[in-house]
């Protein structure tokens, strides 16, 4: 699993729109990003190489999870650097392809239509820690409000997603902080649940099955 600081970072760099294909062609594109930059990305470094590629922050999250499950991928010890395996670094091309594809198929990938999973009552609770601190809080904020709350990189990044579609937030320009509304912002706390149940409760009729995220089958 990926480290909360580059998750963080992929977060509110890369979660506002839906992914687009969960395929081993985007793996590569995401593969091919980390060997250019030395075989290893840090979070900070993704934002800049990653987003500019159309990959969402979703389907970099799947990426990497099913390359760690194959062993093409690791994690540094401080757990921020993301760092390909001896021999993906070392493949090009169609040999590196293959590796990639070989990944997915261990991984059983499958379709699916993505759906939020977090209680409204999370929710509401990652509302008040955004208004805790202002309204807004950077990738690096997130790390020192979020993780004591025991929030999860998938936990947040559902989250946020919702609140980006919902436009209960928003991410600023040089994609680095997160940024409640300011209806959201000045709102009653004791409203939050209730928004939130609303949003979840409708989410798959606000959300046809045509528009999907491409999850992962199987065990996370």
């Amino acid at each position: 699993m990926m480290g909360m600081r580059f998750v963080l970072a992929l977060g509110f760099a890369l979660a506002a729109s839906p992914a687009l294909a969960f395929t081993p062609d985007r793996a590569a594109m995401m593969v091919d990003a980390v060997r250019a930059n030395g075989c290893a990305m840090t979070g900070e470094q993704a934002e800049g190489a990653l987003a500019p590629l159309g990959l969402d922050g979703i389907e970099v999250q799947m990426f990497v999870d099913t390359l760690f499950g194959a062993g093409l991928v690791t994690m540094s010890d401080d757990m921020e650097e993301l760092r390909l395996s001896e021999a993906l670094c070392a493949a090009t091309g169609e040999e590196s392809l293959a590796l990639i594809v070989g990944a997915f198929e261990m991984q059983d990938t499958a379709l699916e239509a993505w759906r939020p999973t977090f209680t409204p009552e999370r929710g509401a609770e990652f509302i008040a820690a955004l208004r805790g601190a202002g309204c807004s809080l950077t990738e690096a904020g997130a790390a020192e409000v979020l993780v004591p709350l025991g929030f999860t990189p998938e936990e947040s990044r559902d989250v946020v997603t919702v609140l980006i579609e919902s436009e209960l937030a928003g991410i600023d320009d040089e994609g680095v902080a997160l940024t409640l509304s300011e209806a959201l912002c000045a709102a009653d706390p004791a409203t939050d649940t209730p928004t939130l149940a609303a949003i979840l409760a409708a989410w798959d009729e606000t959300h046809p099955a045509g528009e999907v995220h491409i999850q992962r089958g199987g065990d996370q």
